[in-house]
């Protein structure tokens, strides 16, 4: 009974996906891909992931992910960016305050963050393809996500 448990456990279609958590790396008004070099920018952005982020990285530099030596991810093998527009509550006051971005508490204890999703793009392909980050943008490693 338990090697046919065994198989079909291995026959059953598979649902797969990373998922990982990432403390925030630094709150700028920088964006490498919209405003290059431009500092700041003309919006601001909240920063995960590895420490090679800067504003003027160069799109024909090859992989920027390559040159981060650390990253603020619990999953240390993607040294990647990624960067949510920073939201704000606007009081009745007509004040302004920041709303606290923070990764899935189940996933460890970091401070500020988020939690990074790759999803296999097809769940009817019973596992069958290999999940892998976003394609370079401008042959940069940097990804730009959106918070929903």
């Amino acid at each position: 009974m338990k090697w046919f448990s065994l198989a079909l456990a291995l026959v059953a279609p598979t649902h797969a996906y990373l998922r990982f958590g990432c403390a925030t790396l630094s709150v700028q008004r920088l964006d490498p891909l919209v405003e290059p070099g431009k500092v700041p920018s003309a919006h601001l952005h909240q920063i995960v992931g590895g420490n090679a982020f800067n504003a003027t990285m160069d799109p024909n530099a090859g992989d920027i992910a390559n040159k981060a030596t650390c990253t603020t991810c619990t999953f240390t093998e993607d040294t990647s960016n990624y960067w949510t527009a920073v939201l704000y509550f606007k009081a009745r006051n007509g004040t302004y305050k920041r709303v606290s971005q923070y990764p899935n508490a189940l996933l460890g204890s970091l401070t500020g963050g988020m939690t990074v999703y790759y999803i296999q793009q097809d769940f009817n392909s019973n596992g069958n393809q290999k999940i892998t980050s976003f394609k370079p943008v401008k042959s940069l490693s940097l990804r730009r996500t959106t918070r929903s």
